[in-house]
């Protein structure tokens, strides 16, 4: 099973650059007139992040209005105060694929989501998670997540703001995910200061600040302190100063990657060797990561977080900013602040503010009328702004329940052009061709091919990608991991075992013995090829707990396989450490019973066994259950069997008659 839209399950606030914003289309970025000539100092390693309360001391102001706004707002402990959520007579969600309820509820000043299933008037599935932080500014959305341990999730339950709704999250309708959608760093380094993941987890966090903070935009603020407080002050009326980033100064094209790093969403294809984490304001965005998107025909839908490109195609942004835009020019005319001041919410911004940005080009030099050129009738025109006509809100394609300015400005613009989303008269028009790079010109076969294979994986399932890398396999530039991963997704776990015994080379090899997922896709390959040869498979889940070691999911993947193999002390030993750190893995608790049923412990196997059913009323669990019941809890076991005909493979229950 693919996870689905995990880069566009999580809801992106409003981001832009933490500075303060001149108003005005003309000359917003007017500055001294010194020209750069030497790097920002906070971009190397030896500069480290420190907090925005660490700024707040010397920025009280803008410290005030920032915690307002959308990014002050992003995350948040789910505490009362931080939610926007309804809870006045909430009707239970229904996930009608599943069969299951979600019903949020507070209880003594902590919040809650239960998910519940019924048959009849009894209710044959409860599980309940305390929520611990609250995602999202509320602006469009509200999201919840919750911790196993330290280990953080996403709830499946959303609080709609602008139709003011419960619902699913982004992807669950396709593939719900129960309580166990992680949130990794690429999701959440877009909705909090700097966040840090434990060495060998992919979802334990040791650092996870509370809000999009002044770091993230101006860079890592220690040795810009440290010099303020050694009395070291620059005249910044005369000349930069370089011990963090005044995203004014930098050149046009440096200035829209602080956006776009978060506000350019697609598939996210990290450079060898980076990091999401490695970026940092001032720098190439492509240096770090390229972003894909599809390229379509006849679609004029926008995504949630596509300000940035749609904004670029927009003949304002092409008239405006000539010239090279990797080079500073201090009388850049358009960006996005000349619209959003950062330091300011856009709810207590006056709305005015966004025509005067308009009509500072849009207008002749006697400003006889602000609307100048403007077709609407003037009984009207007074009432209405340039952004309704010229930036219509539209819903997005990859959000349900949530619409957005599209910042594509355009004299062509019409609701109806977005709301019917490339369907014309009735026929769907949208073909898609394949995946573009938004923000390189010329990418690699390697990290297209990459990109294709990792965009079927998480976002679209849709052949096309694989196809399209196919056609690009057999260059060499591209890499054996990504080939692994391409087999993996194809479910060719025989080719996969051909290409690492017969097509690979020692060198190759070494350098992926520290690539936890590819060990991790080799093991399940020779478990499934070659269960006789239950070594090679185990050899490879052993080698990728050992870099991933706190990846519940991989450890119970080993445990398994050890049962298979008849290791049952080291399996147990293994899956009881893991679930010390992780409590409410289904996968543990299932294997942890197959261990104690393989010891003829059957009242042990059983414990465990209802604990993974308790978990996911799906689970394979169920299954051994009936069984176990079928002679010594006839009642149960035909309990159960009902339940399973809803899931389970009719073949299956064929072993059963009641």
């Amino acid at each position: 099973m693919k996870p689905k839209h995990i880069i566009g399950g999580i809801f992106l606030c409003l981001i832009t650059w933490a500075l303060s914003g001149i108003w005005g289309c003309n000359g917003l970025l007017s500055s001294s007139t010194t020209q750069p000539t030497q790097p920002f100092r906070n971009l190397g390693d030896s500069a480290h992040y420190v907090g925005i309360t660490a700024c707040k001391g010397c920025h009280s102001e803008k410290y005030a209005t920032f915690i307002e706004t959308g990014m002050g707002q992003s995350f948040h402990l789910a505490e009362r105060k931080y939610s926007k959520a309804d809870f006045k007579n909430v009707t239970p969600v229904y996930d009608k694929k599943n069969d299951l309820y979600y019903y949020p509820f507070w209880k003594n000043e902590r919040l809650y989501i239960q998910e519940f299933q019924l048959r009849g008037r009894d209710t044959v599935h409860n599980r309940i998670e305390q929520i611990s932080h609250i995602i999202g500014s509320g602006q469009h959305t509200n999201s919840h997540f919750w911790m196993d341990g330290q280990h953080l999730f996403q709830a499946p339950l959303t609080f709609y703001t602008q139709k003011g709704i419960w619902d699913l999250p982004p992807g669950y309708e396709d593939f719900n995910t129960h309580f166990n959608r992680k949130i990794d760093i690429e999701c959440l380094s877009c909705h909090t200061g700097m966040p840090q993941t434990k060495e060998g987890s992919d979802n334990i966090f040791n650092k996870l600040p509370l809000g999009i903070d002044c770091e993230r935009c101006h860079g890592p603020g220690s040795l810009h302190i440290k010099e303020k407080s050694s009395g070291i002050i620059v005249n910044t009326n005369k000349q930069a100063d370089y011990s963090i980033v005044n995203p004014k100064r930098l050149p046009w094209k440096l200035q829209v990657d602080i956006c776009q790093r978060c506000h350019l969403q697609g598939n996210n294809v990290l450079k060898p060797g980076k990091k999401f984490t490695d970026f940092r304001p001032g720098m190439h965005l492509d240096s770090i990561f390229t972003v894909y998107m599809p390229s379509q025909k006849g679609d004029n839908a926008f995504v949630m977080a596509g300000h940035a490109e749609r904004f670029q195609m927009s003949a304002c942004f092409k008239g405006s900013n000539k010239g090279d835009l990797t080079k500073y020019n201090a009388d850049i005319n358009f960006t996005c602040i000349s619209c959003h001041n950062p330091h300011v919410s856009v709810k207590k911004t006056n709305q005015d503010r966004f025509n005067q940005t308009c009509v500072s080009c849009h207008q002749p030099k006697t400003k006889k009328s602000k609307h100048e050129g403007c077709s609407l009738s003037a009984s009207i025109r007074g009432t209405q702004t340039c952004v309704g006509c010229h930036m219509p809100s539209s819903n997005t394609k990859d959000i349900p329940h949530v619409s957005i300015h599209d910042h594509y400005i355009s004299r062509t613009h019409t609701k109806y052009n977005l709301q019917n989303n490339g369907k014309l008269n009735g026929k769907n028009v949208i073909e898609i061709i394949g995946l573009q790079a938004v923000n390189s010109k010329n990418p690699s076969n390697r990290e297209l091919f990459n990109a294709y294979v990792s965009y079927f994986e998480k976002f679209d399932s849709k052949m096309l990608y694989l196809e399209k890398a196919k056609s690009i396999y057999n260059d060499p530039i591209v890499e054996l991991e990504t080939k692994i991963q391409y087999h993996y997704n194809l479910r060719e776990h025989a080719q996969i075992i051909e290409l690492w015994e017969t097509k690979s080379n020692r060198e190759q090899k070494d350098a992926l013995q520290s690539n936890a997922w590819t060990q991790y896709r080799l093991a399940k390959s020779y478990d499934l090829i070659i269960p006789q040869q239950d070594h090679k498979a185990l050899l490879h889940y052993e080698q990728a707990c050992g870099v991933m070691p706190w990846n519940s999911d991989f450890t119970a993947e080993y445990a398994n396989a050890l049962v298979r193999a008849g290791r049952i002390s080291q399996a147990k030993e293994i899956i009881v450490e893991a679930i010390k750190h992780q409590q409410k893995n289904e996968l543990l608790h299932f294997n942890l019973g197959n261990c104690y049923f393989r010891e003829n412990n059957i009242s042990g196997a059983i414990k465990e066994y209802e604990m993974a059913r308790s978990l996911n009323p799906r689970s394979q669990a169920i299954l051994i259950l009936i069984d176990i019941y079928y002679k010594t809890a006839p009642k149960k076991a035909k309990i159960l069997f009902e339940e399973a005909k809803k899931w389970a493979d009719p073949k299956i229950l064929r072993s059963w008659s009641f």
